[in-house]
């Protein structure tokens, strides 16, 4: 009997797991709070704790990821970290009904918007 109650746990257990982890950090929602710390550490010079700067981090490098490899977005040579930042965060909060899209795809629509090719 004990055996049987080990194997039902151990078959039961990974669909309770995956159950309540339903929610999507890779999304809008996400990414918004992610960039807002971001941008409110750039201004402090500092970071409040290791979560800030993580957020921070990840905004920043999501960004970066996608200015290296987009076809649709021609950001200027000289643009900062902290301006991307701030053209996701605005596309972001005037776009809510977008804020379920993959975190990606939505920096990808803010910097093309913001930054479009010249296509001659």
């Amino acid at each position: 009997m004990k055996n049987i109650l080990v194997l039902v746990f151990v078959f039961l257990a990974p669909s309770i797991a995956v159950e309540q982890s339903t929610e999507n950090i890779k999304d809008g929602n996400h990414l918004l709070r992610r960039c807002k710390e971001a941008a409110v550490a750039v201004e402090r010079a500092s970071w409040k704790d290791s979560h800030e700067a993580f957020d921070a981090g990840f905004c920043h490098g999501i960004i970066e990821g996608v200015v290296y490899t987009s076809n649709a977005s021609c950001v200027p040579d000289d643009g900062t970290a902290d301006q991307m930042a701030r053209v996701v965060i605005k596309f972001l909060q005037d776009n809510p009904e977008k804020l379920n899209l993959n975190d990606a795809v939505l920096v990808e629509l803010a910097l093309s918007k913001a930054f479009p090719c010249q296509h001659k």
